[in-house]
């Protein structure tokens, strides 16, 4: 049985229900439709076929291991699905389309002519919907009634997880040994090689060690790279661990091999190159030659799953097993009783230790089973997972224990984490990048009263985090902002669930191939990342066609104006454009973003900023905006306190044109808990403005949670009281 098509079957229920939302009988979609009664037949029609076909899709997605019929059955209802929620956002798209164009009288006519359109798509969908249903009975696919139980867990969320190197001291304490001990025959360089299958904890041995106090006291200089990249990348990837890396300097192969050379030149260093898969020994000479100029006492760490690449690497290599049948137990046990006593649960207990068995030492699998489990009370919960039909599964690199693991998550949850495949492995994305993701492709249902969007992204977040499907990045990436990785088991998992574009961690060309000719058949792209690509400009016709395109990013490019065509996005809720150092200018008519609510222009030092904040009605999240006072845009302080969402760096200018106190308390910036640093600058004073300035940067005091406050330009005599305050905790400079 194809894997793709097992992971994909999960996946189908949660599509599922973001269909049912377009459909639901009082939502817009049913209104725009309810001109003609045959209309509203159709998509009820629709929404009845979906629904029955959801009744046996738990059934399908669990006999779909042993039946190929039913794999190929869940493949095609998949398209059919993707078919219908592509006809309805093109229905979607010309309302929006209308609405901003001020159309509203021809709405109707304009939505009926549509209509016409695209009705026979909706019957063919429809037609082959039927003839899947048809095949049920064939199939012996049986309905599943979800009898509405919730279960109850306790979020973790603690930042560092002990069990990561569970029963691996004599490992740990083997490795740190080898790395602080000097060669006995004085070679500059040392290569120890750590070998074992896949989700026996190599990466987290090789993380454990590099992390230690002792480790990191010993050498001068440290990299981690992950090495299933090709070989420019692995001497760019070493670099810029290092900061030495500059995307606008000569960036071919010769001259960086130098520069890498001449880095480590008479330094002991400690490099770990992770998850090497190539054993041809002369391209490892090759890279060996890179770490050649070293002091005595450097080493390398190399890890991977072929015994012939770590015979290539070196001598003395650490084989990892699994673990003992006894430290597996102490390991799930951990995880799975977090919320409970053992040995007051004796009937989970002896499950327990059978589903232990069939983990097979490995400890992945045993931590994501076992925080899955750790959420059900009732044994018939953990029953079901040991008669699992996914323990049956053929050998390949997905575990069966993260399979029964994405299919024992909620369907809100499934698609979430299915879109993680966006990120290739070894990549540290950060959680908002991964919360804003979801925003865009309409994820995120259920807001409570007071609960923003972002609020309930992180609780989603955070309950993926819980089953072990992320994790922290350690010290070793040297990030400023705390970022989170996935196993490459895991990754596997969400690659198979869900394809879509790459995005790539350094800066890299863009053919004219993929602009011109590639993306704008892409149709139905909901999430678009450009981000490090260099392109200084985008297609105006390619925006024309993506017109489904939720969230754009395309932060760290060198782009320097965007196309009008922007403005056609209607369903563009996310525009990312941080650290677009030559970006000049913004389109004229941003106001047509009607959906946007998160946008970014972080580090664009050249913008001139030619829209009012106001006129994005949905702008939720404001990030790195520039709000100068006055000007063009008659910016005032009242302006700057409806913005009730500003995030990260928010500059305030031109502090000259507040009148007084009175108006500078209008901008609430003690209310604005999610500024983080505040640069406030006057460009001129008049003469005797001492005492209003004062009064003014009196009333400018910012929430306790903020970290940096620049003050430019200031001519009062004295800095108000708030200044000393001991409430701001996260204060950490002051300029």
């Amino acid at each position: 049985m194809d894997i793709g098509l097992a992971v994909g079957g999960a996946f189908l229920s949660s599509a599922l229900n973001v269909l049912f939302d377009r459909l639901a009988p009082h939502g817009e979609l049913m209104k725009m439709f309810q001109r003609d009664k045959h209309d509203v037949r159709l998509l009820k029609k629709l929404r009845m076929t979906l629904l029955g076909l959801q009744a046996v899709l738990s059934d399908a997605e669990n006999k779909q291991t042993s039946n190929p019929y039913v794999s190929q059955w869940l493949g095609e209802l998949q398209n059919a699905v993707d078919g219908a929620e592509n006809i309805i956002e093109e229905v979607n798209y010309e309302a929006l389309r209308l609405k901003v164009e001020g159309q509203h009288q021809n709405l109707a006519e304009t939505i009926n002519k549509q209509v016409i359109t695209i009705k026979a798509k909706l019957e063919d969908t429809i037609e082959t919907l039927e003839e899947l249903q048809k095949q049920i009975g064939l199939l012996d696919l049986t309905k599943y009634l979800d009898s509405g139980k919730q279960e109850k867990r306790t979020v973790s969320t603690s930042v560092v997880d002990e069990s990561d190197i569970f029963g691996r001291q004599n490992e740990i304490e083997e490795l740190i040994d080898r790395l602080l001990s000097e060669d006995t025959n004085g070679k500059n360089l040392t290569v120890v090689p750590i070998v074992g299958m896949g989700d026996v904890g190599k990466t987290t041995l090789a993380k454990a060690v590099y992390n230690d106090e002792k480790v990191k006291n010993h050498f001068n200089l440290k990299a981690w790279f992950c090495v299933s990249e090709p070989y420019l990348r692995i001497t760019k990837g070493l670099l810029q661990e290092i900061g030495s890396f500059d995307s606008r300097a000569d960036s071919s192969l010769n001259p960086l091999q130098v520069k890498l050379k001449e880095i480590l030149k008479g330094k002991r260093f400690l490099i770990v190159l992770d998850d090497m898969w190539n054993d041809n020994y002369n391209e490892w000479d090759d890279l060996r030659n890179l770490f050649v100029k070293g002091d005595v006492g450097s080493k390398i760490i190399v890890t991977t799953r072929k015994e012939s690449v770590a015979l290539v690497m070196g001598k003395e290599q650490i084989s990892m097993g699994i673990l003992s049948s006894e430290v597996s137990w102490s390991l799930f046990k951990r995880h799975a009783f977090e919320y409970m006593d053992p040995e007051e649960q004796r009937e989970l207990k002896k499950v327990g230790k059978q589903v232990v068995a069939k983990c097979k030492g490995l400890p992945l699998a045993l931590k994501t089973l076992a925080g899955m489990l750790s959420s059900k009370s009732e044994v018939k919960g953990w029953k079901r997972i040991l008669r699992s039909e996914m323990w049956e599964l053929p050998d390949n690199d997905i575990l069966p224990a993260l399979m029964l693991s994405y299919n024992d998550l909620p369907a809100h949850l499934k698609q979430c984490f299915s879109y993680c495949a966006i990120f290739p492995k070894d990549y540290p994305f950060r959680k908002e990048q991964v919360i804003q993701l979801w925003i865009a492709n309409g994820l995120l249902k259920g807001l409570q009263k007071d609960e923003t969007i972002e609020d309930l992204g992180n609780l989603y977040f955070l309950e993926l985090r819980s089953r072990s499907l992320f994790e922290r990045v350690q010290e070793s990436y040297k990030r400023n902002e705390e970022e989170f990785l996935m196993h490459d088991l895991i990754n596997d998992l969400a690659q198979v669930a869900f394809k879509t574009l790459h995005q790539c961690g350094y800066s890299f060309p863009l053919s004219k191939r993929v602009l011109y000719n590639i993306l704008p058949r892409l149709t139905s792209l909901r999430a678009l990342s450009l981000s490090h690509y260099r392109i200084k400009e985008l297609p105006n016709d390619l925006l024309i066609t993506l017109k489904l395109l939720r969230i754009l990013d395309l932060s760290q490019t060198a782009i320097r104006k965007l196309p009008d065509s922007i403005c056609a996005l209607y369903n563009l809720e996310i525009l990312l454009l941080s650290s677009c150092i030559y970006l000049e200018e913004l389109p004229q008519h941003m106001e047509k973003l009607i959906n946007l609510r998160h946008l970014d222009t972080t580090g664009t030092s050249l913008l001139k900023m030619p829209l009012h904040p106001s006129k994005l009605k949905n702008l939720h999240v404001l990030v790195g905006f520039k709000f100068i006072l006055g000007g063009c845009n008659d910016l005032r302080m009242v302006d700057l306190g409806e913005l009730r969402n500003l995030h990260g760096s928010i500059s305030v200018l031109e502090l000259q044109n507040v009148v007084d106190r009175r108006e500078a308390l209008n901008a609430n910036m003690m209310k604005k808990e999610r500024v983080e640093m505040l640069p406030l600058e006057w460009s001129e004073s008049i003469a005797d403005s001492s005492q209003t300035e004062g009064d003014i940067l009196d009333k400018l005091q910012p929430n306790t949670n903020i970290k940096e406050l620049e003050i430019a330009g200031y001519r009062g005599t004295k800095f108000p009281n708030w200044m000393a305050d001991h409430s701001f905790l996260y204060l950490v400079g002051v300029s």
